[in-house]
């Protein structure tokens, strides 16, 4: 209950966010991303990629879609296969926040997730590095993950 009270207020305070805005970054994406997840019983850390496009909406937001793999690196673990769909605004002129929210195939069941993410364009360029929270909704086994993230826009 708590999470869902937590994701709502993040939807609620995320249109707020283009008064700080420079531009949003849309088109085809990749990214690298590697990081930590865990649930109640053990923490493991985690490698992935991930590949999407953004539509920029104007106003500095955007909306996008991403397939991405993960693999726990845990000798128990298989790739986790992802579809997300985001939405997200700048914050800066070269920051974004995003929230996100899809459906996972893992091998301990499939399940919905939400996370939120923030993404930094470096110069003039399409690199950026990222950083994004997410939590899986599996019946019997929830968990979580933090990744970092460098990636481009092409």
């Amino acid at each position: 209950m708590q999470k869902r009270a937590v994701f709502s207020a993040l939807l609620v305070a995320l249109p707020a966010a283009p008064a700080l805005a420079g531009e949003a970054t849309g088109g085809p994406r990749a990214e690298l991303r590697g990081g930590v997840a865990w649930t109640e019983d053990h923490t493991d850390p985690v490698l992935g990629i991930a590949a999407g496009y953004d539509f920029d909406l104007g106003d500095h937001t955007f909306l996008g879609g991403e397939v991405s793999g993960e693999k726990i690196l845990a000798d128990d673990t298989y790739v986790e296969l992802a579809l997300t769909g985001r939405l997200g605004t700048a914050v800066t002129e070269k920051g974004s926040v995003f929230v996100n929210g899809g459906y996972t195939f893992t091998h301990h069941g499939d399940g919905p997730h939400v996370g939120l993410g923030y993404e930094h364009h470096l110069g003039h360029g399409g690199t950026y590095l990222s950083a994004e929270y997410r939590h899986v909704f599996v019946d019997h086994h929830q968990s979580n993950a933090v990744t970092i993230g460098i990636g481009t826009f092409f």
